[in-house]
């Protein structure tokens, strides 16, 4: 067998990955060169598992990371909406499993490795999992949550969302944030983006009630380092088609957005916020909806909501689905008993 190899993401990976991302599902296609290089903490190396034909099963971009006194490597790429190795289709679990069981890819991983947060009924989880055990791994998880998810195309057929009742509501609220000033709708994407679309966001940002915690919050685009990530990877073209978004202004002020990917079937929704100034008039509801019902008309079946408060999002139509991981893969029983409990307290 053709044994797995060791490359520096600059020396030669890049177009590789991106033909392995293109062979993937259709909802894990954000999961190219791009999305591993950029930002402050690239992928360093990255090792791709092949067929003895040379075919492309799976590749791994990885960077160091300790976890307490453990130095181990991780798969890297932006925590949202969640971090995968790129995996080839029709790839089975037998087939990589041969492949990690040569001793040079072992090597590269390590005997501790950690990919997180991962979606646990996501078929190329559950295809490498069964995979990396076979090969002498043991996939210790770490319970996060769970995702929200619309089911657009059920909804969509039930006639009844959004409820009358809702775009009722809706309507009044623009006619109360109109006594402010004129209420515009704009939608951007990766590629017609500009440096004042994501100032806006980032104002935003700054004025919700995220951006005004005391550490900062989460925000995307108010936090310098996470705003270069996303600026970075739509230098990837193909990437850059998926990033669309949303920006509602009264008057001249940026009172809400919506942020996300539209990958194959699905759009992840990574972020939305409003300002705090029109919390009354809930400009964030009124364009989550149109976000929403955006989606719809384009095609996509789902929309993944990603984790946290279920309250509002289960009032807009969501339903808990998946559960949401962390996981520490640890080669041989001893360590994987004495890690264990430190993983999973």
């Amino acid at each position: 067998m053709n044994a797995p190899f060791p490359v520096d993401m600059q020396a030669g990976a890049r177009s590789e990955l991106d033909i392995l991302a293109e062979a993937d599902l259709g909802r894990r296609a954000f999961l190219r060169a791009q999305w591993f290089d950029a930002g402050k903490e690239p992928a360093t190396a990255t090792a791709m598992a092949r067929k003895p034909d040379g075919t492309l099963l799976a590749a791994f971009p990885m960077r160091a990371k300790r976890i307490g006194p453990f130095a181990v490597n991780e798969i890297a790429g932006a925590y949202w909406p969640f971090r995968g190795v790129p995996l080839a289709s029709q790839t089975t679990a037998d087939e990589l499993a041969e492949t990690l069981s040569d001793e040079s890819i072992r090597k590269q991983l390590g005997k501790v490795w950690r990919i997180g947060p991962v979606v646990d009924d996501d078929p190329a989880l559950v295809t490498l999992k069964a995979a990396a055990e076979q090969a002498g791994w043991c996939a210790l998880s770490r319970p996060i949550g769970s995702l929200f998810v619309l089911d657009l195309v059920a909804l969509t057929a039930s006639g009844k969302w959004p409820s009358t009742k809702g775009q009722q509501k809706d309507r009044w609220r623009v006619r109360q944030l109109k006594k402010t000033g004129p209420v515009a709708i704009s939608h951007f994407t990766g590629e017609d983006w500009t440096d004042a679309t994501r100032d806006a966001i980032a104002k935003i940002e700054g004025n919700s009630w995220v951006g005004q915690l005391d550490q900062g919050g989460d925000t995307k685009f108010h936090d310098a380092d996470l705003r270069a990530f996303w600026e970075d990877i739509a230098h990837d073209h193909a990437i850059a088609a998926m990033i669309r978004g949303s920006l509602l202004h009264v008057g001249d002020i940026p009172a809400a957005f919506t942020f996300g990917l539209d990958c194959g079937d699905t759009r992840y929704c990574i972020a939305n916020n409003f300002d705090q100034q029109f919390h009354k008039y809930s400009p964030g509801r009124v364009l989550l909806y149109d976000d929403f019902t955006g989606a719809a008309e384009r095609g996509l079946a789902r929309v993944d909501w990603g984790l946290g408060d279920g309250g509002y999002k289960r009032q807009m139509g969501a339903e808990e689905a998946s559960s949401v991981s962390d996981l520490l893969f640890v080669r041989g029983p001893i360590l994987s008993a004495l890690l264990r409990p430190i993983w999973q307290r």
